[in-house]
Order: C-alpha cells, then structure tokens, then sequence
C-alpha cells in the first residue's frame, strides 16, 4: 500500500508538535515556514523536507494538514495566488486542523471539490503538551472513505479521533466545545476574585471545588494562575478564545439561534484580551477580573 506523502502548514505551538509526530512516524512530510524557521529547521533536522510555496507542497503531497489561527489564514493559504488549489491534483486532501468559521468552511470544501480535491474539518482538543506526547483529541468532519485515509497519519498525533459528521460539522463541535471550557475558566476567574474580595482563601477553592459539582477542567489551570502565578496547563491565547467565540455567535445568527450565557462571554474575552493582551492565555483573564475590582494582583 503507497505511503502518504504530508504535508504541513502551521508550525505553532500545535502544529509543530503534530508535525513531529507525523515525521518520526515515517511518512514523508514537507513543511513550510512562516517568520519562525526554528520549528522548520528542528523538523528538516527529524527528515522533513522544506517546500517554498503551498503550492509545490500541494503538487508533492497525498495529504495537507493546516493549524493556523484564522479561518481568512485557512482560505489564503488554499485559494491564493501560491495557495494550494493552484498546485492541487486529483484526489488531494485538505485537511483544516484549525479552529475555523463553519461557515466559511462548507463553503471552502464545495470550491475545492470542484478541482477534485476533498476538504476536512479536524480542529483540535488538548493542549501544546498532548501534542508533544501524541495524545490529542481530533475531531473529524467528512465522508467516511476520506475519514479512513486519514486516521493512520492523524493517528501519529492522537489518542482520540471522533468523526463527527460531513464538512463543517467537527468545526461547530469544537466551538461548541469551546464554548463550554471557557464559560468555565471564566467562572473559576470571577470566582478567584470574588474570593480575594471577600477574605476567602482561594487556595480553599481549588481544595473544596475540585471535590464536588463545581469541579471542572477548567478549575485547575485557572487556579494555577490564580494561586502560582504559572500557566502551564492551559496555554490557549485570549485572543483565539475571542476569536472562536466570535464564530459561534456569528454561527448562531446563522442558524436565528439566540444565547443568553454566549454574549456575556464574549464580552469577558474582549475586555480580557484588552486589558491582558490577546497572546496571554485564558487563565490570565483573571487579572483583568481584578483590575476591574480595583483589586491588586496577591490580594
């Protein structure tokens, strides 16, 4: 049976994991950089292969994996004047690990078709960690011969793989899913904070909570933050989780869906992001919580 030759776009935190794993399990991968060549040369240094454009990685691969952050970025890197349609042939497969407007990707999957090439929605759940060690979680959006290609090469990066449903569908899962961890962290982040305000020890928190129904994923990364001033367990950017959840509300008007819990949050992330910076990472929130308290950071 031929081996897949990979392709890899979007060296990140993420992908250069996954890209890692995909390598040093074998299959022939090209990757390309972006203003960061130390991923790049880390992965040539492991057997990969460098390629110049999208669209020389298109003509010389079986399989193209992208993790960026935006779903414009997602349809650059396909449709653009280099992108990977111009260097596409029959039978390519796109596969978007990014979290990505499903919108924008049911519409993207139908231009694509019509060059012969298939589109996979696969964004990611786990952290940077998981990557490294080859236990994420994919979920998948896509016809069942296409989403059998593919598990043996995703199966180099993940313990878990779900396939959702057709295109677009893995995209919605995951900002619904989205949509639940960070209503999370953003409760733990109110919660810290009213328990600095009140004299409560927030290290009791993280002790009582974590025993009962208010425990969650969420908990202990927040409070890691909170307590440790360290962000190791969840290092996800304010400026992604506004991203994502900017696709869901959008979505939701998609579908004349309304949400009572989704525009508070959205409005957390935004005033976070501002008053943080959007490359800190959620568990950060916390300190916009409290300088909107007008309660110093140790408090």
């Amino acid at each position: 049976m031929k081996q897949e030759r990979v392709g890899f776009i979007g060296l990140g935190l993420m992908g250069k994991e996954m890209a890692g794993n995909i390598v040093r399990n074998g299959y022939p991968l090209s990757v390309m950089a972006n203003r960061n060549r130390a991923p790049l040369e880390a992965l040539c240094a492991d057997g990969a292969l460098e390629a110049n454009s999208a669209k020389e990685m298109a003509k010389n691969s079986d399989i193209v994996f992208i993790c960026v952050k935006t779903s414009e970025q997602v349809n650059e890197i396909v449709t653009g004047p280099d992108g990977l349609l111009a260097g596409s042939h029959e039978g390519l497969i796109i596969v978007d690990c990014s979290t990505a407007h499903p919108e924008s990707t049911e519409r993207l999957a139908e231009k694509v078709a019509k060059q012969g090439v298939m589109l996979v929605d696969a964004p990611l759940a786990r952290t940077p960690r998981e990557a490294r060690e080859g236990r994420l979680n994919v979920m998948l959006g896509g016809d069942d011969a296409t989403v059998a290609r593919l598990t043996p090469v995703i199966k180099s990066f993940a313990e878990n793989i779900f396939h959702v449903g057709k295109v677009g569908s893995a995209h919605k899962l995951k900002l619904i899913n989205n949509f639940l961890s960070l209503g999370a962290a953003a409760l733990v982040s109110e919660a810290a904070t009213m328990a600095a305000a009140m004299d409560v020890p927030q290290q009791k928190i993280l002790e009582i909570c974590s025993q009962g129904g208010a425990n969650s994923a969420m908990l202990a990364p927040v409070m890691e933050w909170v307590l440790q001033r360290e962000c190791t367990k969840l290092q996800f950017s304010l400026g992604n989780a506004d991203k994502d959840m900017r696709y869901l509300a959008e979505t939701l008007t998609s579908y004349q869906l309304t949400s009572s819990m989704l525009p508070p949050l959205c409005e957390f992330l935004s005033q976070a992001k501002s008053d943080v910076g959007e490359e800190s990472f959620v568990p950060q929130a916390y300190d916009s919580c409290l300088k909107r308290n007008n309660i110093a950071a140790g408090n």
